[in-house]
Formats: structure tokens, C-alpha cells, sequence
């Protein structure tokens, strides 16, 4: 019934003044339906109930400490700290004096009094004679009504730099995303005499007049935000903060896809190398070549020569970002290469920056060709093996060549893999020789019988432990097992008992350690009948010292606008000091919203109630929108050691020890 009379109410009254509210009558019926709905539940919600009789006395009577909504609650349902609170609390209110309740009657009938007035001012006024507020274009400052300073509108002009390809546009949004380096122009449709564009990169750009708008244009170098400013008649009009995003240039990545990690080669074999490159770029690769050093001597004697090599396109690569494949030959005998010798080398990319162009480069590859000046061969069981070489490679360093091998098996030739391992079960006998000398085995090296193991020379003679000596004995054994398999080409089934003579070998260090007790120096003993209390402390000093550390606290702007946002003593007009502090934070807030949109917002949000603080104007729920934003601006806070509180009665104490203990 209430809805069904405002409707008849506000369209009678509509159609016999011959007024319009927006464009029909039936927009004055909805408003006055509107005006009764909100008057009805506001004396809904103006009924007091416990929490607010709760709340009131949190308020005003401060011995409560806030905790008043506690006697509402299940006792049982509460925690023993909030037990406690409960019986301050109840004990508070059984000495203080109660405050009387708030009359709400008189509230209730002002409320339904202006509603009245309202919608008769709204009704009763013909739209013709109600003025036209001129609304801003997207994202700036609101506009003030009549002939006052405004701004209406931008159209913002992007050319992207020439290499990108990327065809230029004309938006009429403030916020604009681009990449690094293009142009900037700004026109601004606006009644002001004069302006400028400010930048937190610290750039002022002023505003000039070209035909009926002021413009100015910008390079730009990374992201930034910016801010309009305008003049006119001595009167000052900022627009919000806005954002430019500028993407930056990415390095080209680039990838030796062919051959990979260490190469060898034999110096009889083909020396010709194919290599296989892919690049990617953002907005194209531009050069791209091969960066190589060749090293040939040993020792001091060493050369490095510097080396070069063009990559040709072949294909493109449609699956990576402008992605295309290279190809080139590298001929190692024609670069001079000689067994010993090696070339190692990288892919190097540069996309089409200008006038500085990215570099991107690969992971290095190595080629060597086998040196087989320093092998000499010697009959053995009729089969090849290398004598001692400059120095013995480690049982770990033969598991590690193994399983390299077994590893890259896929990608090498017969031949290549059989020499390989063949190499490697050369390093194992070496290396059981070795620790076989160790042992008392006896030797072989040629056909020369005099360089065997002689027992009958005091320096040959071993020393080790019969426990020790079992398990050298143990390791040489697997050693031998492990030899076989890797000179008959299969190293998966030696790298077993690769492992398992390491193993013997570690047990056998451990046990051959000798450990011997520490001693130390007797010192003279002490008389302290004679001496005790008999020495001078004049020049002894204290040695404590006490240091305070400030540490400077993060934004403090922001934390100052924070207390004066949570001060009971905000006025809802003009307040110059508030104004300077929300100013003094949008400087702090500016550098961090450049990249993060929370941030972003925060800033518009305390520029939207800075604004409102100048002219006077109220701005519901902007205090809070403002509060929570800058609270979620701060760093985290870092915990600091604090003093134990004394406790004071027994309860609490053992409150605390129960909560220490079960830590």
C-alpha cells in the first residue's frame, strides 16, 4: 500500500505541475517511492537493540575497555582470557555511572523532514531551470559546473618506435600502455589558460595551445605516472593520478640446439661440425653469429685466436615469439686445429632496438680433437692400453665419465661410443695398477721384467693393516670386473661395480685412520691464599655498552596521514593541515602504484579525497576507502624482542606459565 500511494502521489503531482523529473513523470513517482522506502528503513534500523546498547557503552565509558558485547555471549562458550575480560567488565559497570541512551525520536522526524523537502524541491522545480553539470572525460578530475574551470576530454596520440612494426593509435583514455620509446602526444580539450603534465619521474611538460586544446608530448622511457594540471583566472584544477605502462624491450633468446656441452673428435675422422641455432625476439632477431676461441698449445705455452662465424637463416620457427632456426659448418681442420687443440664457442643474438639493439647469448660448446701424441701402446692380454699418464684419474671420476658416456649414447657413433669406453676401462686399469701397488700385487708394464713390483726393497714394502689390505683387495677386485665390461664395449653393466669399489675404497680410508688422544700443556697451579683479591682494578674498565639503533621508519607520510585519518578531530570543511598531509602521501604512494594496481588505486582514492578536503565537499565512505589503502600500502612490520610484563596476581601467573609450557 505504501509503495502503490508514493507511486499515485508522485504522478498526480508530476502531471498537474506540468514538471519533469529526467525526462518523464513517472521518474517523480519512482523518486517519491524511493524518498518513502528509504524513510521506512531507516526507523528499521534505528531500533535499539542489545548490541547497540553494547556499543554505546563501549563509547562512553572507557573502564570497559570495548569489551562490553562479552556479556552477550555464552559464558561457556568462551575462551579463559575472555572469561576474564567478561568479569572486568561486569565489575566496571556495577561501579560506573550509566550514560543515558541517545533519543532517537527526534532524529527519526528530522530524517523524514528533509526527505519531505527533497522531494518537494525536486518535484516542484522544472528541469529546464536546474543547471547542467558538464561531465569530464574518462578518468579526470570532475568538472566544475558553469563557467568555471574544466576539463572535458584527451585524445592521447601513440607512435610506437619504427622497429616494432606496430601501427600508431589515437585513444581518448587517460591510461596508456605502450612499449619503451614511443612518442607521446597529449591534447587536451579544456577551458584553462595555461598547464602542464607532471610525471613521477620528476618531468614537467607544459601544456600549449594549439587551436582550441593544449598539447605536449613525451619519449617514453619506462613506466610512469602522470598528472594534469591546469590554470586559469589564478584558479588551480589537478586531475587524478594516471598511469602510463611502458613494456620493456625483452634480450632475444637464443639456444645452440646442435652439438651440445663437449664434443671429441678423431683426428682421422671428419673435422667438419654442423651447429644449429634458434633465436626468438619480441619484435625480431636482427644479426646473429657464432662467437668462438681457439686454444692450441699446453702449459705456458698456450695461444688463445679469436674466431667468428656467420649464421644463415633456414627456417622459420613458428612455434617460439618471431622464432627462426640458423644453421652453419664449422670446419675445424680449416681453422688449423691440431690433435690437442680445442674451439669453444657461443651463439650471439641482437634484436632491432634502436639506437641500442638487446644482446642475448648462449651456453658454450666445446670441440676438441683427441691428442694422441702422449699414448704410447704396450701389448697386455692382447689387448691396447695407455701407460701412465701425467696424472691418475679418481674411481669417481670414472663413474662420472660412465655415466656421461651412457648418457650420450643415443647421439654418438659406434666407433666413437666403443673408443670411449675403451678409454675409460684404460683409466680403470691405471688406476687398479695404482692402488694394486699398494696391495703387493704384482705389476706388468711392457715386456721388461725389471719393472715389476720387487718385494725385497725396504721402500716397497707395505705397511697397511690385514683388515685394510682385505677390503684394497675387495675394491681391486670390483675394479677388474668394472675393466672387463669396459673394455668389451658394455659400461651399464661395469658402472655396478664402479660403484661398489668406491664404496670398499671410502670403508678403507675410514679404517686406516689412526686417532691419537689430545694433550695439552700443565700449567702451574695457583696459590689463591698468596693472590686471591690482591690485584689493582683502577684501569679496568666497564666493558658493557648500550647502543640505540633508530631505525627509520618506512612511508612516514602515509603513516602521519593515517593518524590524522583515525583523529577524532577531522572537520568535515576545509582543513588545510589534512590536505598537506594527503599531498605529502601521494608523493610516497606515487613510486610504488608506477607497477602495482592496489597501489593505483589507493592513490586515486587519496587524491579523490584530497580533493574533496579542498573544496569543502563531503565524500561518504572515502575516509575508509582511504584508511584501508594505506594500511595495505605499509611494509610488513618486523617483530622486535620485548620485555616480559610483570605479572601481577596469581591467576594471571599461572595463566602464562600454562601458555610457556606448552610451547
Amino acid at each position: 500500500g505504501l509503495v502503490a500511494a508514493g507511486v499515485l502521489f508522485g504522478a498526480a503531482v508530476s502531471n498537474a505541475a506540468g514538471l519533469t523529473v529526467g525526462a518523464t513523470p513517472i521518474a517523480g513517482a519512482a523518486l517519491a517511492v524511493s524518498l518513502l522506502v528509504a524513510a521506512a528503513w531507516f526507523d528499521r534500523r534505528h531500533r535499539v537493540t542489545a548490541s547497540h546498547v553494547a556499543r554505546h557503552f563501549d563509547r562512553t565509558i572507557p573502564a570497559v575497555e570495548e569489551s562490553a558485547e562479552l556479556l552477550l555471549e555464552d559464558e561457556s562458550k568462551l575462551t579463559p582470557v575472555e572469561r576474564l575480560e567478561r568479569k572486568r567488565v561486569d565489575a566496571a559497570l556495577c561501579t560506573a555511572a550509566l550514560p543515558p541512551l541517545p533519543d532517537r525520536t527526534a532524529s527519526r522526524f528530522a530524517t523524514a523532514g528533509v526527505a519531505l523537502a527533497i522531494a518537494g524541491a525536486v518535484l516542484l522545480v522544472p528541469a529546464t531551470l536546474r543547471p547542467v553539470r558538464t561531465m569530464p572525460a574518462s578518468g579526470s578530475s570532475a568538472a566544475r559546473a558553469g563557467t568555471g574551470l574544466r576539463i572535458d576530454g584527451v585524445r592521447v596520440a601513440i607512435v610506437p618506435p619504427a622497429y616494432t612494426a606496430l601501427p600508431a593509435r589515437d585513444q581518448a583514455s587517460w591510461d596508456v600502455e605502450t612499449v619503451a620509446g614511443a612518442a607521446i602526444r597529449w591534447r587536451v580539450t579544456s577551458n584553462a589558460e595555461a598547464g602542464r603534465i607532471i610525471t613521477s619521474a620528476g618531468d614537467t611538460l607544459p601544456l600549449e595551445r594549439s587551436g582550441s586544446e593544449l598539447a605536449a608530448g613525451i619519449r617514453v622511457r619506462g613506466s610512469m605516472l602522470y598528472q594534469l594540471e591546469v590554470t586559469r583566472d589564478s584558479r588551480v584544477m589537478k586531475s587524478d593520478f594516471h598511469r602510463l605502462a611502458a613494456s620493456d624491450d625483452a634480450a632475444p633468446t637464443i639456444v645452440i640446439a646442435r652439438p651440445s656441452g663437449r664434443v671429441m673428435f678423431a683426428p682421422a675422422g671428419s673435422l667438419r661440425v654442423p651447429v644449429e641455432v634458434i633465436a626468438a625476439d619480441d619484435y625480431g632477431v636482427g644479426r646473429a653469429r657464432l662467437v668462438g676461441t681457439v686454444t692450441s698449445g699446453e702449459g705456458e705455452a698456450v695461444k688463445f685466436r679469436d674466431q667468428s662465424f656467420p649464421l644463415t637463416v633456414t627456417r622459420a620457427r613458428p612455434d617460439v615469439s618471431h622464432g627462426i632456426a640458423m644453421a652453419a659448418v664449422i670446419d675445424l681442420r680449416a681453422l688449423g686445429l691440431k690433435p690437442g687443440d680445442e674451439l669453444y664457442f657461443h651463439a650471439e643474438a641482437s634484436d632491432r632496438r634502436t639506437p641500442a639493439p638487446n644482446v642475448g647469448r648462449s651456453e658454450t660448446v666445446f670441440l676438441a680433437i683427441t691428442d694422441t701424441g702422449h699414448v704410447s701402446l704396450a701389448t697386455l692380454g692382447g689387448m691396447a692400453e695407455r701407460l701412465a699418464p701425467q696424472a691418475f684419474r679418481s674411481q669417481r671420476q670414472i663413474i662420472i665419465d660412465t655415466e656421461r658416456l651412457l648418457g650420450e649414447r643415443s647421439r654418438l657413433a659406434l666407433q666413437v661410443f666403443r673408443d670411449r669406453s675403451n678409454d675409460i676401462g684404460v683409466d680403470q686399469s691405471l688406476l687398479r695398477g695404482r692402488y694394486g701397488e699398494l696391495a703387493g700385487d704384482e705389476t706388468e708394464s711392457g715386456d721388461d721384467p725389471s719393472a715389476g713390483h720387487e718385494h725385497d726393497m725396504a721402500e716397497n714394502a707395505t705397511l697397511l693393516a690385514a683388515s685394510v689390505k682385505a677390503k684394497l683387495q675387495a675394491a681391486l677386485a670390483q675394479m677388474w670386473e668394472a675393466e672387463i665390461r669396459l673394455r668389451t664395449y658394455r659400461p651399464a653393466e661395469a658402472l655396478p661395480y664402479e660403484y661398489r669399489a668406491l664404496a670398499l675404497l671410502k670403508d678403507m680410508q675410514q679404517t686406516a685412520r689412526a686417532y691419537v688422544q689430545r694433550t695439552g700443556s700443565e700449567p702451574t697451579p695457583l696459590d689463591p691464599g698468596r693472590t686471591r683479591l690482591t690485584g689493582k682494578l683502577d684501569a679496568i674498565t666497564s666493558q658493557a655498552r648500550r647502543d640505540s639503533v633508530q631505525r627509520p621508519e618506512a612511508l612516514p607520510a602515509v603513516r602521519r596521514a593515517l593518524a590524522a585519518l583515525a583523529s577524532p578531530a577531522i572537520r568535515r570543511g576545509r582543513d588545510p593541515a589534512l590536505l598537506l598531509t594527503l599531498e605529502d602521501a601521494e608523493s610516497e604512494l606515487a613510486p610504488l602504484a608506477v607497477r602495482d594496481s592496489a597501489q593505483f588505486e589507493t592513490l586515486r582514492a587519496v587524491r579523490s579525497l584530497a580533493t574533496h578536503v579542498r573544496d569543502g565537499t563531503a565524500c561518504p565512505g572515502c575516509v575508509a576507502r582511504v584508511t584501508g589503502g594505506l594500511w595495505r600500502s605499509l611494509p610488513p612490520a618486523t617483530a622486535l624482542p620485548l620485555a616480559r610484563r610483570p605479572r601481577s596476581d596469581r591467576l594471571s601467573h599461572a595463566y602464562f606459565e600454562r601458555i610457556d609450557g606448552s610451547r
